[in-house]
């Protein structure tokens, strides 16, 4: 028999978010949460009931589940499921949708249960995993708002919004300049006065990238211009503000589909 473990993922740098990953055949009476909730089965099957309504959630099927609504989701085999479940505040969620749709003004409910989809399936388990890895807060807290951004794309019908040049300029030469900081959302707002949501809401509109995933791309392409130069990898990844080798490898890879080492051996003059 496996080993029952329950395992939660929680940091005051990210107070808005709770991940439970754990594996269990026990029954848990109907109850409500505060907080928006999405749950999956990674192994086994349930029965899940949302309100009055009853599924069978198994492999490709996300429950959704809206603040306040009376629920539940227990195994319907002596199997012990595996299964994670996400919390989130309603507060960053509406932030999240107004990034969508501007109308928005409050936590906009989901008006579905379940969402049967393998592609957002297999998106919600890469992110479950990836903020329980060694990654950093900056790459996590990015993670959580592209996937966001791309499930309530689902629901909410998107709006167009006013772009101003100048601010976005702005901020683009400050992050160009200072590629060697790794600065948060937070910091931004702070420089440039301005409601962190709407930076990125300028940058998705103007780039389709978050803050974040532009300072990477900067300190990549930097980093290639060093690695082309003949600096080592360790000083590369230094003069370019990684926190380590590890963190300066795999962005590497992921932007540039290869690793430094072969980039460097491989680039030709």
């Amino acid at each position: 028999m496996k080993k029952i473990f329950t395992k939660i993922f929680i940091d005051e740098n990210l107070p808005f978010v709770e991940l439970r990953y754990s594996n269990s055949n026990i029954h848990y009476k109907k109850h409500f949460h505060d907080t928006f909730s999405l749950g999956a089965n990674k192994e086994g099957e349930s029965i899940y009931t949302n309100a009055n309504k009853e599924y069978l959630l198994k492999k490709n099927g996300l429950s959704i589940i809206n603040p306040k609504v009376v629920h539940s989701c227990n195994s319907c085999s002596d199997i012990l499921n595996i299964y994670y479940m996400l919390y989130l505040d309603t507060s960053w969620c509406k932030n999240i949708q107004k990034l969508i749709n501007e109308n928005v003004q409050e936590f906009v409910s989901i008006p579905v249960d379940i969402l049967e989809d393998e592609n957002f399936y297999y998106k919600y388990l890469n992110l479950c995993e990836y903020l329980f890895s060694d990654y950093t807060i900056l790459e996590k807290e990015n993670e959580l708002i592209v996937f966001f951004l791309d499930f309530f794309s689902l629901y909410l019908e998107r709006t167009n919004i006013v772009i101003i040049d100048e601010i976005f300029q702005e901020i683009v030469t400050y992050l160009d300049k200072n590629y060697k900081e790794n600065i948060s959302l937070e910091t931004l707002s702070i420089l440039f006065d301005l409601n962190s949501f709407y930076i990125i809401r300028l940058f998705k509109s103007q780039m389709n990238l978050t803050p974040h995933a532009y300072l990477l791309n900067v300190k990549i392409n930097k980093a290639k211009e060093l690695l082309q130069k003949g600096y080592s990898i360790v000083d590369t990844a230094l003069e370019c503000g990684f926190f380590d080798q590890s963190h300066f490898h795999r962005n590497f890879l992921k932007i540039v589909a290869t690793t430094p080492k072969e980039y460097k051996l491989n680039f030709v003059q």
